[in-house]
């Protein structure tokens, strides 16, 4: 036999996937359960009479009022153990919050549920309830008789008003006569359902309710904590890839933002999943607490409160949620499609790196542009949900932002311009630029502004509108350009000899001839200049790889300067010091005596 431990531990034991698929049906499964029990809690359906036929549903006939009565009527709800069983209404004099014939009219209603619930609390037996209306000062006042056999217990329940059948497009009489059995079936309800066999029965109900809410949070939490650890390992690889990118396999651009943006995407799935379980508890939780209330005559009035007063709370968070969760998705979707239509062409290495960063470009561009309409939408649509009127609100914001866009010319300017830098691919995103005297590499970009991280660690952020010149220097491919200076006494053919083996010999070894496209490029002798003989190396790299080849390629050099015994060139320079007898006798002793050791004649003979 199964223990309530082994059954709860079933579905995660499952794969992932057919785990996922049963949590999906578990939660419809109770959800539809809790969603079937609140309606039947909340609706009310036909009852047993004394007699055993069918009874009459609880509930409110259909209200239909012209625009002309609605300005000039107030209604209020009468309620039993928080069922609505039908409305009332008076004249609202001057129809303004502060007329007397609303309050009179709450009132009323006050009144009226008052004598209900003491109908309810009195010792009357259901099989001898009896409603009835009759004529008094020519309107039917409706009776209620807890013992049809003794007409002196009948005691007054409310006079039907003419106003009250009007709403509900009958006469006073005939709309007393649907009153009767209505308000017979709630009372018996009412008084069936404070037996101590119906209160058991819901408890158990009950108890069922909360036993499965519970069972089902708990294997929530569960697979919350996978999905933290699952978060865990995800950030410690894009923590890997970011800080040694060199020591993973084909370490090409390509692949790196492609790893990159897969780890991305699961992570953003790892945080919709977390979230959706999170609020998926207390959805199932208030559902469930919900559901249980309704169960009782004594706690079902919480239900009609809950929603008056928290439907336009729960609106706003549904939005917010929803929202959130469009925009992850579609953060999710736009890469899946990028790298899809990447992968589906058949490019060159260096056409399909310089491919793979702009696509990374028009994909965080069009996030960018997702985030701003669904946002958009999200604060009409939370605008609509509080009560503002919508349509004028976007008429006026139409004509506002016509007169906006005359005053904000430059914002106009700036997008212009980034489509049409993301049209020329003039850079993207991963792409090392310089722009005035500005220099970094490209860390986000937008159709209004670039942002560029230099190597100092700052933001630099430029409005697109003021990028007039750029220099992109990892643009599909890059170059080492470095001169060696060579001292004038060393042999400038071995020292050629010796620079050019380096670079081939460097270009044939792992993992550095992954980085270098073309044979190195030996220039030859450049300049000749007072620091000695100045050698120019070019060296063909993968964009942004230059920077790390010129630095092994230079410690390499100086090791084999070093065993060649070539020695570098330094700055040299020549002191002619002239003076006669005469001269030295003016200056002072000791400055006389310096003069005469650095020249080595007291006749003034010129010393190199």
């Amino acid at each position: 036999m199964l223990s309530v431990q082994d059954f709860l531990s079933i579905p995660l034991r499952l794969p992932q996937r057919q785990r996922q698929i049963v949590m999906a049906v578990l939660g419809l499964a109770i959800a539809l359960l809790l969603g079937l029990s609140s309606v039947e809690a909340g609706v009310a359906t036909p009852t047993a009479t004394p007699t055993g036929q069918p009874g009459i549903p609880i509930t409110l006939p259909q209200i239909n009022v012209s625009p002309r009565e609605e300005n000039s009527v107030a209604r209020q709800v009468v309620w039993l153990d928080g069922r609505r069983l039908f409305a009332i209404a008076v004249p609202a004099v001057g129809n303004t919050a502060n007329s007397a014939k609303p309050n009179t009219n709450a009132a009323r209603a006050r009144v009226i549920q008052r004598r209900l619930e003491e109908l309810v609390r009195s010792d009357f037996d259901p099989a001898n309830l009896q409603v009835t209306y009759k004529i008094a000062n020519q309107q039917p006042v409706i009776f209620v008789n807890p013992d049809r056999t003794d007409p002196a217990r009948d005691t007054e329940l409310m006079t039907v008003t003419t106003l009250d059948a009007q709403i509900n497009g009958m006469t006073p009489e005939t709309w007393a006569g649907e009153l009767d059995p209505i308000i017979e079936a709630a009372l018996i309800r009412a008084k069936q359902e404070r037996q101590s066999s119906a209160l058991q029965r819901n408890g158990v109900i009950a108890l069922a309710i909360f036993l499965g809410v519970l069972s089902v949070s708990l294997i929530l939490h569960r697979l919350q904590g996978g999905l933290r650890q699952e978060r865990q390992t995800l950030i410690t690889q894009a923590q890997d890839l970011s800080a040694d990118p060199t020591t993973q396999p084909n370490p090409g651009t390509t692949q790196l933002l492609q790893r990159q943006s897969t780890n991305r995407q699961q992570r953003r799935l790892n945080e919709v999943k977390r979230w959706l379980m999170f609020f998926g508890q207390l959805g199932l939780w208030g559902l469930g607490l919900f559901t249980i209330a309704g169960l009782f005559p004594y706690t079902r009035a919480v239900q009609p409160f809950t929603l008056r007063w928290l439907q336009v709370p729960l609106r706003l968070i549904g939005i917010t949620v929803a929202t959130y969760l469009l925009i992850r998705l579609s953060e999710v979707i736009i890469d899946r499609v990028i790298w899809t239509l990447k992968d589906s062409a058949t490019l060159a290495p260096e056409t399909s790196q310089r491919v793979a960063l702009r696509f990374s470009t028009f994909a965080r561009v069009g996030k960018s542009v997702v985030v701003l309409l669904v946002v958009g939408a999200a604060v009409i649509s939370a605008l609509y949900t509080i009560g503002v009127q919508v349509a004028p609100l976007l008429a006026g914001a139409g004509i506002i932002g016509l007169a906006v866009s005359f005053a904000a010319q430059s914002v106009i300017k700036d997008m212009i311009n980034g489509f049409l830098i993301l049209l020329e691919d003039q850079y993207g995103v991963g792409d090392v630029i310089v722009i005035d005297a500005v220099s970094g590499l490209v860390e986000n970009m937008n159709l209004r502004i670039t942002q560029l991280r230099n190597e100092e660690g700052r933001l630099i952020t430029i409005p697109n509108s003021s990028i007039t010149v750029v220099q992109n220097l990892s643009k599909e491919w890059s170059r080492v350009d470095l001169a060696v200076n060579v001292a004038y006494q060393a042999d400038i053919d071995e020292a050629l000899s010796v620079i050019n083996q380096v670079a081939q010999d460097m270009s044939h070894d792992r993992p550095w001839k992954q980085l270098i496209l073309e044979p190195p490029l030996l220039l030859g002798v450049d300049r000749l200049d007072h620091t000695g003989a100045t050698v120019r190396l070019w060296i063909k790299t993968q964009p942004l790889k230059q920077w790390e080849v010129a630095r092994e390629y230079r410690r390499r050099l100086k090791l084999a300067f070093d065993r060649a015994d070539i020695p570098i060139g330094v700055p040299q320079q020549s002191l002619w010091l002239s003076s006669s007898p005469e001269e030295l006798e003016e200056l002072p002793a000791p400055l006389a005596q310096s003069v005469s050791k650095l020249t080595g004649d007291p006749n003034t003979t010129p010393e190199r």
